[in-house]
């Protein structure tokens, strides 16, 4: 009998501890993740070990934002079928748990953040606080039209990006420095392009959960415009995305331009994409944007981490 109830024991740990794992929704910033990676590496490849522990402390605060994002929706997420399931929301995780959870993952994040690179503290402070006003019910900007694409454009794309950046210390307050001055004229256009991307991507998913969340009474950017609107702003927003290197590159408006014609080749692989978004625009009917809805909660992430594969390849042959 002993065995039979430590046997329970270890495999109701074992269950929890796959709960708490499932509330990191790892798979749902891979996209972020990667494009912290190409901040990281993009003027300049820093010391691996620091890298690898400040992936670690972005890993730790990013995934402390998706749990409070669940615990905030648990409510909300039972009237989505794809959510539902989510262990906040599901009830296989406590909301006592997932308060626990949340403050060991903050403090572990900020501790490491601390010992190993401090100018990233405001940083991660300002990434958080971004999507606490998103999440909890006192600001909820994501039930508040257009913020909730511009929230989610900085917060997925742009912070990760500028994060990065200052892993390998690119970026610093004496901004009146001339090279200090086209370093943020870098960063800048080349944090644009990522984050119209996030905005589209933030659409087509809003697309997706379009029924859900007119369901539960929320409205946001895609509830308020409708499916057809929103469709044709994601993939405008997503065409500028892709075109915008190119652009600046010709425009000769970045120290990147080394990139134009490796980029370009990835365009032309992506080329397929480019034009279902074009026919999309043409003939927006439902079932095609569905199917890109899916494709780009499905994908976008991975797109990502190729062109971060793709991008850190390049820097290490163009050394």
């Amino acid at each position: 009998m002993g065995n039979i109830g430590n046997s329970r024991i270890s495999w109701e740990n074992f269950v929890k501890i796959k709960y708490i794992f499932c509330s990191f929704r790892i798979q749902s910033w891979i996209g972020w993740l990667a494009i912290f990676g190409v901040g990281s590496i993009l003027f300049r490849i820093p010391d691996i070990f620091n890298l690898a522990l400040n992936t670690f402390s972005f890993s730790t605060i990013t995934a402390t934002i998706f749990v409070q994002n669940q615990y905030f929706d648990r409510e909300s997420d039972n009237f989505n079928p794809q959510k539902r399931s989510l262990p906040i929301a599901s009830g296989n995780l406590s909301s006592r748990s997932s308060l626990i959870l949340l403050t060991i993952l903050l403090l572990s994040g900020f501790v490491s953040v601390t010992l190993t690179n401090i100018y990233l503290f405001p940083l991660f402070i300002a990434y958080i606080a971004l999507w606490t006003f998103y999440s909890t019910p006192l600001f909820h900007l994501k039930s508040q039209p257009i913020w909730d694409i511009i929230v989610a454009g900085i917060g997925s794309g742009v912070f990760p990006f500028i994060i990065g950046l200052q892993v390998s210390n690119q970026l610093t307050l004496e901004y009146q420095l001339p090279w200090m001055q086209r370093s943020y004229l870098d960063a800048f256009l080349s944090v644009l392009p990522i984050f119209f991307f996030q905005v589209a991507c933030q659409i087509f998913q809003e697309i997706s959960d379009l029924d859900a969340d007119m369901q539960a009474k929320i409205e946001t950017f895609a509830v308020r415009y409708g499916r057809l609107r929103s469709t044709k702003v994601a993939v405008i927003l997503a065409l500028l995305s892709l075109l915008l290197p190119i652009i600046f590159g010709f425009l000769d408006l970045t120290h990147t331009d080394e990139f134009l014609f490796w980029y370009s080749i990835l365009l032309v692989t992506i080329s397929p994409l480019i034009f279902y978004l074009l026919n999309l625009m043409r003939n927006p009917t439902r079932e095609r944007i569905v199917g890109l809805s899916m494709f780009s909660r499905k994908f976008s992430s991975f797109i990502m981490l190729v062109i971060f594969i793709y991008i850190l390849l390049l820097r290490i042959y163009l050394r």
